[in-house]
């Protein structure tokens, strides 16, 4: 593995463990605007918009996993992290509710491999464990390079959470810290009607 990603992992968890994971700081949640480079959505290059990798069952994804689907919040998580786990049950419902309407969650859980991108087993058997007793069935995916420079690199806390449109550019800030069902409906009523 290239050593971005294992510095990328050793620091959200060096800050989650000094900060509790990015959760709602004094002042409420920190929203990081994107940047020109990576941001807008009106790049194309910007996001998840080419990447190759599985999810935690070991099925193989691709951007494709965005089309179909006018929005996606994808979710940025490790098992390590409480505020992350806490709001897991509540995007699991939020999934079902506005799947048929054309959104779409998708998670990327951070700590399930090593520094050469290997999985470890304990760690995926953990993450499974995570998704069935917290009911988020939405897919949940492993890193891949393609992932960090683009997107992964542009955040320091988790969890965080950001929104793609159905060929993974990004259209929304970067949003640090766990929210409420009724935050994050609000935000996907937002985005949506745009």
């Amino acid at each position: 593995m290239n050593k971005r990603l294992f510095f990328f992992v050793v620091l959200l968890m060096s800050i989650a463990l000094l900060f509790g994971c990015g959760n709602k700081p004094d002042k409420g949640d920190q929203i990081i605007p994107p940047t020109q480079e990576q941001g807008s959505g009106k790049d194309a290059s910007a996001g998840l918009t080419s990447f190759k990798t599985t999810d935690i069952y070991g099925e193989e994804q691709t951007q494709e996993i965005f089309s179909g689907y006018d929005l996606t919040l994808v979710n940025v998580w490790g098992t390590f992290c409480k505020p992350c786990l806490n709001e897991m049950p509540d995007l699991g419902e939020l999934q079902k509710e506005y799947e048929p309407t054309g959104v779409n969650i998708v998670g990327i859980v951070i700590d399930v491999q090593d520094n050469d991108m290997q999985v470890i087993e304990d760690q995926k058997t953990l993450a499974q464990e995570i998704v069935s007793t917290t009911g988020a069935g939405y897919p949940h995916l492993l890193i891949s390079e393609e992932m960090i420079e683009p997107v992964l690199s542009q955040f320091d806390a988790i969890p965080a959470s950001f929104f793609v449109d159905g060929d993974g550019n990004i259209v929304s800030e970067f949003y640090i810290g766990s929210k409420s069902k009724d935050e994050w409906k609000s935000l996907i009523d937002k985005m949506h009607s745009n």
